[in-house]
């Protein structure tokens, strides 16, 4: 029997290289490698899924994707000319086009077959709302980008950010599936660094759909009923609902405040790229800040390493609960419990998926179980739902969830303000049977 402190890191949940169980599994979706604002007129080097890459705009504005090292004599493109339609290594003048095609090699002779014979690795790019998307998995096998719902609502500002962690993706990405943390790092153990409300233990629900799941988190506030909706998209997509709502009224179907991707970088080092959501109403103490969004920072505590070590120990945050844990965490040492549920779903989820890769089947994509836009349920919704004489109130919030839920998902086949108005309608018809 091996010894817990002799373990290893699970390989086939934390490996992203190319040709590991996971980075092969990985490379089938599109996800996000770059805040575009990053790409000016020079190229951009990344690392992303254990390959080094660089990113750039050729002159008519298309973004390129494409192997770091030309495949002439391996010199880095990031010291590469940006042109119209690609870019050339400095060394040599070999140039490229944005799906990795050699256009001109100047320097051979007029009959040299050279660029016939040789190609760039490169990988197509979608730009999304100062976003740049990319899929690394066979070409044939390319899905389609999946828009969510919440990609492009009325009068929702988005913003992105992007922030560097030197951990594996894993246990960056698995904080969001972990609701108890909120409790007690976010609230008891120093300090509310959100709201008060998250100090009471909230009643978990997990909930399957045709792609992915959600959980609710339901908590009770005198007579308001509170349920934050928290999406989950395989591989790493998350939305929670808002970081700073006040419960006191009824809210019905409250949107994200944060559409989540973590791209690996490495086995040690990952990304998280979001978009913060901005609308009237989901601020109502003024608490969030637009000006912090950006490059390496965000408006919400413990995100990033960018405090001081004291302050770090003394107030930890999100970055210290995950990057603690080491550069790969080794489950074995771990001990779960009834409260990790959460935690336990999606690892048997990933794992189930990336097993399923390797026996020859192609993974599931969001565009095949859902019409575009993809309907998400990440948000908040409060009702006016006063306790219930002779009944247990655990089992009245559960109730509750449950329904709401059903509501959510019985208006999946339905769009925009149509989705919005049917739900909404449903939540306070709903409410009032309980009055």
């Amino acid at each position: 029997m091996q010894h817990v402190w002799r373990a290893t890191p699970d390989p086939e949940l934390t490996e992203v290289g190319p040709g590991t169980p996971c980075g092969e599994y990985l490379r089938r979706y599109w996800m996000p490698v770059a805040m575009t604002s990053e790409v000016g007129d020079l190229p951009c080097r990344l690392r992303i899924l254990g390959e080094d890459l660089v990113l750039f705009r050729e002159r008519k504005g298309q973004l390129g994707l494409v192997h770091l090292h030309c495949c002439h004599r391996n010199m880095s493109l990031e010291f590469g000319i940006v042109e119209e339609g690609g870019i050339r290594c400095s060394y040599h003048g070999w140039k490229y086009g944005l799906d990795g095609k050699i256009l001109e090699t100047p320097c051979e002779p007029p009959a040299s077959q050279v660029k016939n014979r040789s190609r760039l690795g490169a990988y197509p790019v979608i730009e999304c709302k100062g976003l740049a998307f990319t899929y690394m998995g066979p070409p044939k096998d390319m899905p389609t980008f999946p828009v969510l719902d919440t990609f492009d609502e009325d009068d929702d500002e988005m913003l992105p950010y992007l922030i560097k962690s030197p951990c594996n993706w894993l246990q960056v990405m698995e904080n969001a599936w972990d609701p108890f943390h909120v409790v007690y790092l976010h609230t008891r153990a120093v300090r509310s660094q959100f709201i008060e409300a998250f100090a009471e233990m909230p009643k978990i629900e997990f909930h399957d759909r045709r792609f992915g799941s959600f959980y609710t988190n339901t908590r009770r506030v005198g007579d308001i009923i509170w349920m934050r909706f928290h999406d989950f998209m395989p591989p790493s997509f998350t939305q929670n609902g808002g970081h700073f709502p006040v419960p006191d009224s009824p809210r019905y179907f409250g949107r994200c405040g944060l559409s989540r991707w973590i791209t690996p970088i490495d086995d040690t080092n990952s990304l998280v790229i979001a978009w913060r959501h901005f609308r009237d109403g989901d601020d109502p103490r003024g608490l969030t800040d637009r000006l912090k969004v950006g490059y390496g920072t965000t408006d919400f505590y413990g995100q990033s390493g960018d405090r001081d070590y004291e302050v770090r120990q003394r107030d930890p945050g999100d970055y210290d609960a995950w990057v603690s844990q080491g550069p790969v965490n080794v489950h074995a040492r771990e001990n779960l419990a009834f409260t990790d549920r959460g935690i336990a779903k999606v690892r048997r989820q990933l794992r189930a998926e990336v097993r399923s890769l390797r026996a020859g089947n192609s993974p599931e994509q969001p565009s095949q179980a859902y019409e575009t836009p993809i309907p998400s349920y990440g948000g908040d919704t409060m009702l006016r739902i006063p306790m219930q004489s002779g009944r247990d109130d655990a089992a009245v919030l559960k109730t509750v969830a449950r329904a709401v839920a059903g509501i959510y998902q019985d208006a999946d086949h339905l769009v925009g303000g149509e989705r919005r108005a049917t739900i909404v309608s449903a939540l306070k018809n709903y409410e009032a049977s309980w009055q």
